[in-house]
């Protein structure tokens, strides 16, 4: 199994918004081939929150990065831009293969 964990720092004054889009999202990436569950962990302090998706293999996940489904399902993050164009997220990708449960 692969994991992609994406650190995402949200703004505070985006923090509602960014949760709404989470739990309204679009489920694009629930159709691909190899994918099989999505968490986004909200944080107890501190304003980094994880997305995390679990797929069969690296090569499922990297498949999706090229899909139209992954363009569907990012849609919205313009909305984090501010007035300058700039993203207000900041977004750090880790990547992890599952050795042992």
């Amino acid at each position: 199994m692969f994991v992609m964990m994406n650190r995402m720092t949200v703004p505070d004054q985006d923090q509602e918004h960014f949760e709404h889009l989470f739990k309204t999202r679009a489920r694009a990436v629930d159709r691909r081939p190899g994918f099989i569950k999505a968490e986004i962990l909200k944080p107890t302090k501190g304003n980094t929150y994880v997305v995390m998706t679990h797929w069969q293999d690296k090569e499922s996940f990297l498949q999706w990065t090229k899909s139209g489904e992954y363009k569907e399902g990012h849609t919205r993050v313009d909305d984090f831009k501010g007035d300058d164009g700039k993203m207000r997220l900041t977004s750090q990708v880790e990547m992890y293969e599952v050795f042992a449960e």
